[in-house]
């Protein structure tokens, strides 16, 4: 009976989930699955209807069923949680609008508190349990109480998380600057305490609002400590501010700390907030955008010994591309700070400059996600590089740099290095690891890659990390732990995300590719079964994208080849006969035309090979036709037309495909292209055509270093005829003459030597 009703809820049809559900515990009261479906059935119709109206519902339905259930069961866990969460969220939402309307009064509040104080008893819910009371005793105004519970949440948080400094943190820091706001605004102690309290606290504070480090800033200015609320304004730039409000307070800022200045208050820090300020925000302080490149030189005069201002005098002239003169500011900058930045930027100075890369790199002093970062920029700067060369150089490079961002989160984590800081968070970490591990598989360690991608899997679960660890396996061919890590993806991911559907699809083929390597059951069928539904995809869906299209190409390709190994042990019968059925059912699809092309050249059915790989070239697209492929089925089609006589059809081929060819092929395999070159244009009777590529033909021999054999005799014939067939007769029986001189030479050498004469008196006159 309840499956009906929650199917009814999750159908949207509440009315009719709620009439029959009360309905139905008339009979059966004691249900608290329904009790607790009514519950949520009853909030969730008015929800639309704003929030006094779900205030009603909270008050007259909600609260009411969820009485009746902790009356049955005094331990139902859902049900403590959400008759706490549902009043105390509906609360504050009202408060953001101006309805002070309250759930929790100094009537019920024992009832609540005791709900709260409950779940304090249950693992896994104590969190809950101080959060719901900090919230109550908020909501009541009572500060000692308040106080209490915040104090006693931190300590929880403290033993609870001892061994998970960001849980630690987060935890203790949203109770912590509770406290802090709550000690100030009460005047609760005095100025100096405050001020040892968030000395004594900042360090493993942590807080995604900026505006938490800018009150503290406030308050410490307030109390005469300025000292304090440069530390805090530190903080509070490393944050996002996106916000304009945030952005003025900043430069607000910059105006309190120029006044401090001017009398004679100059910690070095100081001039590094000035100059940030004033680079990023010179439009609100309405200065020039080299305001900061003038100042920091003022500050390079006043206080050489400052990182500061060689840091943002060589940022300004990095940025503006004057390379030779950013890299003496940046080398000091480094030389006194070992800042991460300032390294990443003199290097790419020196790179354009002098397009020298880095063999090695200093010790960052820098925190982990900052050194993360430069990391990340590194990567944008290879993605420009030109050359080649350069890019594996600047990926050893980044490989070096996330190496060290991996050893400072080690450090942050593990050994409690470092200040505390929000983004210093285990999914960055995370995402340090995948980018290391990207780096050892573009330099082949996928040993190392794949451990790295597990790594990061503990510290936080998303997709690319599984990928990246799914490729590192596959390349270092280990068969077993890839099934696991594909199975485990799939468990994970197997869904209809658009975004990722069809690199899905390419993994699915990966999947059966190993479960092939592995001997397991029906691969075979699975595969032609799969291959089949990426063909028929492909022929609904014309209008894939070419990003997509490269991971639906690349699963065709994996499938191809398993199903192109099962059929090798085939007859050419049965080969022929799959390729041309799958060949007329999906005439679009390049590779059944690829492979018949090879199957009538076995068979020397020269006629379809022609009409085979025409169809292969329209149907590959061009951004995924290999190289050596193109090749091979241009000089397919030369062959097959020389073959079956259409002497024109090849010559065309030839000259509009020579140029590249000479440039793709191996030297075998470009003579063997040009050999055919040479006969086609001897059965057009193209005299000079012909011995130029046969000259071109006999440099390659002479410069391989390789003897006469049949290949060579066949262009010798060619010139031969070619020299015949233009009045050259004496010099076409000379070449029949070395021609014949070699053992087991072509007999028809000698039918062309009896059935061509040779010069006689009056040839020149045209009678012969």
């Amino acid at each position: 009976m309840y499956n009906n009703f929650e199917q009814l809820f999750y159908r949207g049809e509440l009315e009719q989930c709620i009439a029959e559900g009360e309905k139905y515990l008339l009979s059966n009261p004691d249900n608290e699955e329904v009790l607790f479906l009514m519950a949520v059935a009853h909030h969730d119709s008015v929800y639309d209807e704003g929030h006094e109206e779900v205030y009603s519902a909270i008050h007259d339905k909600v609260i009411p069923y969820l009485r009746k259930i902790l009356k049955l069961n005094p331990n139902n866990l859902k049900a403590l949680y959400n008759i706490l969460d549902y009043p105390l969220s509906n609360e504050y939402t009202l408060m953001q609008i101006g309805r002070m309307k309250k759930h929790i009064t100094e009537a019920n509040k024992a009832e609540f508190i005791g709900y709260a104080e409950r779940l304090l008893d249950h693992a896994g819910y104590e969190a809950y349990g101080y959060d719901f009371l900090v919230k109550i005793y908020e909501s009541l105004g009572e500060n000692e109480a308040l106080l209490n519970s915040l104090e006693a949440g931190i300590y929880y948080f403290q033993r609870a998380f001892a061994n998970n400094r960001e849980l630690r943190d987060k935890n203790t820091s949203l109770f912590w600057i509770k406290k802090i706001y709550l000690l100030d605004r009460e005047k609760m102690i005095s100025g100096e305490e405050l001020i040892s309290l968030i000395e004594q606290g900042h360090l493993t504070f942590v807080s995604r609002d900026d505006y938490d480090f800018i009150n503290l800033a406030d308050i410490a200015y307030e109390n005469n400590a300025p000292d304090l609320s440069l530390k805090m304004m530190l903080k509070a730039i490393k944050g996002t501010n996106s916000a304009l409000h945030i952005q003025e307070k900043l430069v607000e800022w910059h105006h309190r700390f120029a006044e401090l200045i001017q009398k004679g208050y100059s910690p070095s820090d100081i001039f590094y907030y000035q100059l940030i300020i004033e680079r990023n925000y010179a439009d609100l302080l309405n200065i020039s955008g080299y305001f900061y490149y003038e100042h920091a030189l003022e500050v390079i005069t006043t206080h050489p010994e400052l990182f500061s201002g060689y840091h943002f005098a060589g940022t300004y002239l990095y940025e503006n591309k004057r390379y030779a003169e950013a890299i003496p500011f940046l080398q000091k900058a480094v030389a006194l700070s070992s800042n991460v930045t300032a390294w990443r930027r003199k290097a790419e100075s020196e790179y354009h400059l002098y397009k020298v890369i880095p063999a090695e790199i200093p010790a960052f002093s820098d925190f982990p996600t900052d050194i993360y970062n430069e990391g990340v920029c590194i990567n944008e700067f290879i993605e420009e590089t030109e050359d080649e060369s350069d890019k594996l150089q600047w990926i050893d490079v980044s490989r070096m740099v996330y190496e060290q961002a991996d050893k400072a989160f080690r450090r942050y984590y593990k050994e409690g290095k470092f200040e505390s800081d929000y983004y210093n968070d285990l999914h960055t970490r995370a995402m340090c690891c995948n980018n290391l591990a990207i780096k050892y598989v573009l330099q082949g360690d996928h040993d190392a890659s794949a451990a790295k991608a597990s790594e990061g899997l503990t510290y936080s679960e998303f997709r690319e990390l599984h990928l990246v660890r799914i490729d590192a396996l596959l390349e270092g061919e280990n068969d077993e732990e890839t099934a696991e890590a594909l199975n485990n993806y799939f468990s994970l991911y197997d869904d209809e995300d658009e975004d990722y559907f069809y690199k899905n699809l390419y993994y699915k083929a990966r999947q059966i590719e190993v479960h092939c390597l592995l001997g397991c059951d029906n691969v075979y069928k699975n595969a032609e079964e799969m291959l089949t539904y990426f063909y028929q995809h492909t022929m609904e869906h014309p209008e894939i994208n070419d990003y997509d299209y490269r991971d639906l190409e690349a699963g065709k390709n994996v499938l191809e080849e398993i199903m192109y190994q099962r059929l090798d042990t085939e007859d050419h019968i049965t080969r022929q006969s799959y390729y041309e059925k799958l060949a007329e059912r999906f005439p679009r699809e390049p590779h059944p035309q690829y492979i018949l092309m090879q199957i009538y050249n076995e068979h020397e059915d020269y006629r379809k090979v022609t009409i085979t790989a025409h169809k292969y070239l329209e149907s590959k697209k061009d951004f995924l036709l290999d190289d050596f492929d193109r090749a091979k089925t241009l000089y397919m089609m030369v062959k097959s037309n020389y073959f079956h006589g259409a002497y024109q059809e090849a010559a065309s081929v030839f000259s509009d495909h020579d140029a590249f060819n000479a440039e793709i092929m191996d030297p075998e395999d470009y003579v063997l292209w040009l050999s055919y070159g040479v006969r086609v244009y001897s059965k057009l009777n193209h005299k000079d055509h012909t011995l130029s590529l046969a000259e071109r033909f006999s440099i390659i021999y002479h410069d391989e270093e390789w003897g006469y054999d049949k290949l060579m005799e066949g262009v010798e014939l060619a010139k031969a005829a070619v020299l015949y067939q233009s009045g050259n007769l004496k010099e076409a029986h000379i070449l029949l003459d070395y021609v014949c001189s070699f053992p087991d030479y072509n007999s028809i050498a000698d039918e062309y030597r009896a059935s061509w004469k040779k010069p006689g008196l009056f040839s020149k006159f045209g009678f012969n």
